[in-house]
């Protein structure tokens, strides 16, 4: 891949240009970051001309590894106001790669207020008007215009109503190897970057294109076949496989851990919880035709789950832990049923559903709806797909919810919401949230060490927010656990390198270095690593005792010493 797409909205124009030497080492992640900083204005309205949307498929993509085809979507978050990097599955990245694109940038503002469609395919990339009618529609009716029959050769990238309104969790959905826009680039609200370039959708078909060849072939043959055994036989592969990542709702409700939001974060356990469960989920499968499905093409661990209503009829294939949480326990509801509608519900009009979790627990916070009224839950989508004042409201995200309703107590860091995993009583996941430049991100660092010394806790976020730029950067799945000796071997195969395992690393800490760097001269200062006081002070009653995040502010600010 050596291939710059540039699609300048102002001139209508796309063009390409061969990539600097700079980023041939770059992908995924690394590369959406790097150009952001490079390029990009930091201090801009990340609604404005000035902002770029930059897509970029990781170091492997379009090979054979597994897990090797996500994709990273990057730019200044119109949520957070800072470097953000929202990462998908699906086929896309294969694709991009195979047709030698190792980056699209998406720059300067429309000249109009006309909806367009950008197509990539072996021939180039140009702008269309968007078909009639195709503006408003959600994301399956988007998808399934502009795709089609043709989702083995073809994706389509599109926003939903919460996109075109340029609302703050607004997403970017990708479809699945099966045609469903259940994939989405979710956090940090780039959907609503997209809107303001007045791009519905991208359709990129790569029909004809081959598979990215190694340098190093036989080299890179045997590295895929050793991962994959490896993959299969660990452990947590076989649990994923099983009842993905809704498979450990049980694990993180145990009084000594505690981690499951319950009630708009006042509560770390859910007594509906096993109704939630990926185990619940596998027991329902066989009567409504539900499975396990891979997100993207050769990935053989398959952790999403196909969820259908007790009809039959297909609700979504992404019903995922931190969905079902901030949908489900933090609303205090426990119809798995009525979780899947919302996921779809979010799927549809392109919102990130953790963001929208949390939104909508303030909403029952501020009494406009009670606690465990999923049917009410249900009714704020309407609010927010016909853009009412409540609607946009909660499509903005918590922390406008929170100024909306005059809430103090919000559950966010660096204007992202809180995920599931709870800082007081995973102190290590307040380390990640505080210190990374991704905000209240739990991929960007998930650690759930327990009753190790506060160091341990500062250390062991450390290692894998490093490890975890990396696998972002080389577009593997987090959920494929590759060490960096095998992301190291894999790329001297792939690129005819000689890299290390300290060379993988050295990648993702120089990415998030770019990341600090970026938010630093968007004014980011100390307080933005602050977590929420509530965190300090209400204590979450564990089987050990009360807890709160009790690290202090100068352990949190030597996180960057030790990089």
């Amino acid at each position: 891949m050596s291939t710059i797409l540039r699609v300048n909205m102002a001139s209508l124009a796309a063009s390409q240009e061969e990539a600097p030497q700079e980023y041939a080492t770059l992908g995924g992640r690394a590369l959406t970051s790097r150009i952001g900083l490079r390029e990009g204005t930091p201090d801009c309205d990340p609604l404005g001309p000035d902002n770029k949307l930059v897509l970029a498929p990781g170091l492997l993509g379009g090979t054979a590894a597994t897990t090797s085809g996500r994709t990273s979507f990057g730019g200044k978050s119109p949520l957070m106001g800072g470097c953000k990097e929202a990462n998908v599955g699906g086929t896309l990245g294969h694709r991009l790669s195979r047709l030698g694109i190792k980056a699209t940038i998406i720059e300067g503002a429309p000249p109009d207020d006309a909806w367009r469609v950008l197509y990539i395919d072996s021939s180039g990339a140009r702008l269309e008007a968007a078909p009639d009618g195709l503006a408003g529609l959600g994301t399956y009716d988007t998808v399934e215009r502009l795709l089609g029959d043709n989702e083995r050769t073809t994706n389509v990238v599109c926003i939903g109503p919460a996109g075109e309104q340029q609302l703050g969790a607004a997403s970017i959905a990708v479809n699945d190897p099966e045609g469903r826009p259940t994939r989405h680039a979710a956090r940090g609200g780039l959907g609503a970057l997209m809107g303001a370039k007045r791009l519905k959708a991208i359709v990129v078909s790569d029909d004809g294109a081959k598979n990215v060849e190694a340098v190093d072939k036989q080299g890179y043959r045997e590295l895929v076949l050793g991962f994959s055994k490896t993959t299969l036989e660990d452990p947590r592969t076989k649990n994923m496989s099983a009842t993905g990542t809704a498979g450990v709702l049980g694990y993180v409700n145990r009084e000594q851990v505690a981690s499951l939001p319950t009630r708009n974060h006042h509560f770390g356990t859910f007594a509906g919880a096993e109704q939630l469960s990926g185990q619940h989920i596998a027991e329902l499968a066989p009567e409504r035709g539900g499975k396990m499905l891979p997100c993207m093409a050769g990935c053989i661990i398959k952790c999403a789950i196909l969820f259908n209503d007790a009809q039959g009829e297909h609700l979504t294939t992404a019903l995922e832990f931190e969905t079902i949480t901030l949908l489900g326990s933090n609303l205090e509801i426990d119809d798995i049923d009525a979780v899947a509608r919302m996921d779809r519900l979010c799927d549809d009009l392109g919102l990130d559903t953790i963001d929208t979790g949390n939104a909508f627990g303030l909403a029952m916070e501020a009494g406009v709806l009670e606690f465990g009224d999923w049917k009410a839950a249900i009714g704020l989508f309407d609010e927010i797909r016909n853009g009412t004042e409540l609607g946009k409201v909660l499509g903005s995200g918590v922390v406008a919810a929170a100024k909306h309703f005059g809430i103090e107590r919000v559950p966010a860091v660096k204007g992202m919401g809180l995920p599931a995993w709870e800082p007081r009583t995973l102190k290590a996941m307040g380390v990640t949230y505080a210190t990374s430049p991704q905000g209240a991100d739990h991929t960007a660092g998930l650690v759930t060490a327990r009753g190790v010394t506060d160091e341990t806790y500062l250390k062991a976020s450390r290692h894998e927010q490093v490890l975890q730029a990396a696998v972002d950067s080389v577009g593997l799945c987090q959920f494929s656990n590759p060490p960096a000796e095998d992301m190291a071997k894999f790329v001297s195969a792939q690129h005819g390198m000689s890299w290390t395992a300290d060379d993988a690393m050295a990648l993702g800490k120089q990415c998030l270095l770019d990341e600090r760097d970026f938010n630093q001269r968007a004014g980011f200062g100390r307080d933005s690593d602050e977590i929420p006081a509530f965190l300090r002070t209400e204590a979450i009653a564990t089987k050990d005792g009360d807890a709160v995040f009790d690290l202090s502010d100068e352990l949190i600010d030597s996180f960057w010493d030790g990089l």
